[in-house]
C-alpha cells in the first residue's frame, strides 16, 4: 500500500509538470491530478495506520512547509489589504505545493525513492526539451526571435521557459554522470545541450545570467571529474551560441544595464527614445523599488496573499500586479517572514545538498545527487530573482527530496554506529 501511495505521488508530479490536459482537452473534466493526489494521501494514511508509524516526517522541509501554511493562513485572514478570506489562486499554489513537499518527504523513505522523485521530474521535463527543440526548428517565435514556452503553465513565456530549463539542467547532467551505457550517457548530455540551446533561443536575459552563474559552479566540478564532457560542452556552446537570432543577441547585450536597473543603480542619460528592452529593465527596477517600499511599511506580515492593490496603488503604483522577483512577491504576501521562508527553502536545497556531498563521499551516485541539488538551488536563487511566482512546484519538490535524503542518511549513520557499538560490546564480553 505504501508503494502504491508513492506511485500516485510520482504520477501527480508527472501530470503537474507535463499537464497533458492542456493538449488533450478531454482530460480536463477527469481531474487526473486531483484524483492521483487524493489517492496518494488516502493510501498513505492507510499505510501509516497499518504500520503504526507517523503520517509525516518532521524534517526541515516539512517543518518549513507547515510554517508556510500557518503564516499563509494568517495572511489570508488578517492581511492588511487582503481582498477576502475566500480561496484564490495564490493560496491554491501555496497549499498544494506545501502539501506536495510534505508528501514527498513522508514517502521518500529510502535513497531509491528520492532518486525516483528526481528521475520522474527528469523524464517529465524531457517533454519540455522536445517542445523547445521542435518550436525552434519551426521558428515558432514572437517579438522578433524569442521562443515561446510549451503548453505548460510554468513555462508559458520565454523567461519562464529559460528559467525552468536552467533549473532542470543539472538533473540532465546528473543522468549523464550516472548512466552506464554510452548511448544513454550521450543522450542525456545532448538533452543538457538542448536545454542550453533553448535558453539561447528564448532570448531571456534571466536565463543567460542564470547559466553564467551556474557555469561558475559547474566548471571546477566538471573540470576535475568529467573533463571530456566539459570539452564537449564548451565546443558545442561555441557552435550553438551563434545560432541565436540577431534580436536575441541584442537583448543579451543589454544584460549589464538590466542588472544595474535591477539593483537600483542610477539611470544613464539617453538622447533618444527607450527601446522595449530598456523599458522592461526600468519597469523591473521600478516594481522592485515600490514593492520593497510596500514591504518596509508592512514589514512583519505583509499586505496579504491576494491583496486589493487599489488600496496602495496611490503610494506604490508599481507594486501592483505581478512583481518579477520571487522573494519580493513572498515579502508582499507575508512580509519579512515570507521572505525568510522563501530563502529558507533555497537554503534547505543548497545546504542539504552540500551536507549530502560531504557525508556520502563513499557513495558517488548519492554524492553527485547532492551536487545536483546545490546547482538547482543556485538556478532558483538567480532565476527566481527575475520571476514572479514563489513557492512553485520544482522548488518545493527539491526541498522535500533533499530534506528526506538528509534524514535517510542520518538514520543510516545512526544505525551503523549502533551496529558497530553492539559488535564492540560483544567482543568486550
Amino acid at each position: 500500500m505504501s508503494l502504491w501511495a508513492f506511485r500516485c505521488v510520482l504520477w501527480y508530479i508527472c501530470v503537474l509538470l507535463v499537464q497533458p490536459q492542456n493538449r488533450f482537452t478531454f482530460l480536463w473534466p477527469l481531474h487526473i491530478a486531483d484524483i492521483s493526489f487524493i489517492m496518494a494521501v488516502g493510501l498513505h494514511i492507510l499505510s501509516s495506520m497499518e504500520r503504526r508509524r507517523s503520517l509525516v516526517r518532521m524534517g526541515p522541509g516539512t517543518i518549513l512547509a507547515f510554517t508556510l501554511l500557518f503564516f499563509a493562513s494568517l495572511s489570508q485572514h488578517f492581511g492588511v489589504y487582503q481582498i477576502s478570506p475566500a480561496w484564490n489562486n495564490y493560496l491554491d499554489i501555496i497549499v498544494k505545493n506545501s502539501l506536495l513537499l510534505i508528501l514527498v518527504e513522508a514517502m521518500a523513505t529510502s535513497v531509491e525513492r528520492v532518486w525516483a522523485v528526481q528521475m520522474v521530474t527528469l523524464f517529465s521535463t524531457l517533454w519540455w526539451v522536445k517542445g523547445g527543440v521542435r518550436l525552434s526548428a519551426m521558428s515558432a517565435t514572437y517579438s522578433g526571435d524569442r521562443l515561446m514556452g510549451a503548453a505548460v503553465s510554468m513555462i508559458e513565456n520565454p523567461n519562464s521557459f529559460a528559467y525552468m530549463m536552467c533549473v532542470f539542467l543539472p538533473l540532465y547532467l546528473y543522468a549523464y554522470q550516472q548512466a552506464k551505457q554510452k548511448w544513454i550517457k550521450w543522450f542525456f548530455l545532448a538533452c543538457a545541450l538542448a536545454a542550453v540551446y533553448i535558453v539561447f533561443q528564448t532570448g531571456s536575459r534571466t536565463g543567460l545570467l542564470t547559466l553564467i552563474v551556474m557555469g561558475a559552479f559547474l566548471l571546477p566540478f566538471y573540470g576535475r571529474h568529467h573533463f571530456r564532457a566539459m570539452v564537449v560542452i564548451v565546443v558545442a556552446l561555441i557552435f550553438l551560441f551563434p545560432l541565436t537570432g540577431e534580436k536575441n543577441m541584442q537583448r543579451f547585450l543589454t544584460i549589464p544595464q538590466s542588472v544595474a536597473s535591477f539593483l537600483g543603480g542610477e539611470e544613464k542619460e539617453r538622447t533618444g527614445p527607450k527601446s522595449q528592452d530598456e523599458q522592461s529593465a526600468d519597469e523591473r527596477q521600478a516594481k522592485n523599488h515600490d514593492t520593497w517600499g510596500l514591504i518596509k511599511e508592512y514589514l512583519i506580515f505583509g499586505v496579504g496573499v491576494n491583496p486589493d492593490s487599489s488600496r496602495y496603488a496611490g503610494r506604490f503604483p508599481m507594486a501592483t500586479g505581478q512583481v518579477h522577483c520571487e522573494i519580493l512577491m513572498a515579502g508582499r504576501q507575508m512580509g519579512i517572514i515570507g521572505m525568510g521562508m522563501y530563502a529558507g527553502f533555497i537554503g534547505i536545497i543548497f545546504l542539504g545538498g552540500n551536507w549530502v556531498r560531504r557525508k556520502a563521499r563513499h557513495w558517488p551516485a548519492v554524492r553527485d545527487l547532492g551536487w545536483t541539488f546545490q546547482m538547482q538551488a543556485v538556478a532558483i536563487a538567480v532565476g527566481g530573482a527575475f520571476s514572479p511566482l514563489p513557492w512553485h512546484p520544482p522548488m518545493m519538490i527539491f526541498a522535500g527530496s533533499v530534506s528526506a535524503l538528509v534524514g535517510i542518511l542520518k538514520a543510516e549513520r545512526e544505525a551503523e554506529m549502533e551496529r558497530l557499538a553492539g559488535v564492540r560490546q560483544g567482543h568486550a564480553v
